[in-house]
């Protein structure tokens, strides 16, 4: 029964989306230019879901955007549907609403996203709100960034998690002739959860057949600011190739005792779930390398290692206790490489299209059991934007 609701569910808010997209589509034909892009992925993935267990599967994804200018007003609608070929009630809808405002040197702009899973993975599902504004000043000695923002997420299966964040992001930009290029720059995130505290009763049969109801509460972090700062430094060695190195580091600013690390293992972490890189603290160090070959072709590595810090989390050993005494630790090693062609159609010679393949290996070791794997996937893509 709850299968089938969360089917029709699923349907209702697809049915939703296309006349959405619709009624954009007619109001585009009076007021507005159009920009449709269409993309497709095919991707072997021997754990792609980081489990200490992999369980490998070809995961699909098939992606539309739809952008219109209004003139005074620009707005899109984004949507990817991912399937798994073994696991599919992992099968997921992604979607995005979008407004945005262009100045001269200025965006400001509003969206709003929803994660829809069916089955018991709804559990990952959230909805998501933010505002934003970019500002641009090109210097005749400095190119600067800014970007303040404002965002609530919502989880309906998980209201301990829900959320206000508020964000200002900036960077430094100077090139100089010798093909060198520096940028600094880093974050500054501030969130806080809006129900940290979750209590209620839960019942099991013991040895002896009889049937046990426990309570339970569990605490999440009330609030949390981090900081954020990065240095990179590119060089070009040829026309046509470059290279590229960049520390990033991450530091949240309060002193966390171990009660607030008290998370059980149905709710997890919060940064796994949902790789929210603002949950941890830590260190990353990445190398990359370009190189452009017939003016349309890219091919890119990239060897990325990171250094993560949980302190909302504490660790599992190898019988899943759970342990607050020591705060979670992980090492990850990341190799990529990447090709990239862009390609003309015949049929839509306006079109900008691309063609890629991408593998990637990851490694990760941390101090909690749970958090031990390894994952190798190989992605194939094809866009098209016209």
């Amino acid at each position: 029964m709850e299968s089938h609701f969360i089917e029709e569910t699923m349907q209702t808010n697809k049915l939703g989306v296309w006349i959405l997209i619709l009624s954009l589509f007619y109001t585009g034909n009076i007021l507005g230019q159009w920009g449709f892009s269409l993309s497709t992925e095919h991707e072997y993935n021997d754990n792609p879901f980081h489990s200490l267990t992999p369980e490998n599967t070809y995961i699909s994804s098939f992606d539309l955007g739809i952008e219109n200018d209004l003139g005074s007003l620009s707005a899109g609608y984004y949507g990817s549907y991912l399937n798994f070929d073994i696991i599919p009630e992992r099968n997921f809808y992604w979607h995005q609403l979008a407004v945005w405002k262009d100045f001269e040197n200025a965006t400001i702009g509003a969206y709003a996203e929803q994660r829809i899973g069916r089955d018991i993975y709804t559990y990952f599902d959230y909805t998501n709100y933010k505002i934003y504004f970019q500002q641009q000043l090109n210097l005749d000695f400095l190119y600067m960034f800014f970007s303040p923002s404002i965002s609530l997420s919502k989880y309906p299966d998980i209201a301990i998690m829900d959320n206000f964040k508020g964000s200002l992001a900036y960077s430094f930009n100077k090139g100089f002739e010798t093909g060198t290029t520096f940028i600094i720059g880093g974050e500054v995130n501030y969130k806080k959860y809006l129900d940290p505290t979750q209590s209620g009763y839960y019942t099991y049969t013991d040895e002896t057949n009889q049937v046990i109801t426990e309570s339970y509460t569990d605490n999440n972090l009330s609030s949390l600011t981090q900081l954020v700062s990065f240095i990179r430094a590119a060089q070009s060695i040829t026309p046509t190739t470059g290279i590229a190195a960049q520390l990033t580091n991450r530091n949240i600013i309060e002193r966390m005792g171990s009660s607030v690390k008290d998370l059980n293992l149905y709710y997890g972490d919060e940064s796994e779930m949902f790789d929210d890189p603002v949950n941890y603290s830590g260190n990353n160090l990445a190398f990359e390398i370009t190189q452009i070959l017939f003016d349309d072709m890219t091919i890119k590595a990239g060897y990325y290692f990171n250094k993560k810090f949980y302190p909302s989390q504490g660790i599992y050993d190898a019988e899943y206790y759970y342990s607050t005494d020591l705060m979670r630790s992980d090492t990850q090693n990341v190799f990529n490489f990447s090709i990239t062609k862009n390609i003309t159609l015949g049929f839509l010679s306006d079109a900008g299209c691309a063609v890629g393949i991408n593998y990637k290996f990851i490694k990760n070791s941390s101090n909690s059991y749970l958090f031990n794997y390894e994952s190798n996937s190989l992605n194939f893509n094809f866009g098209i934007e016209f």
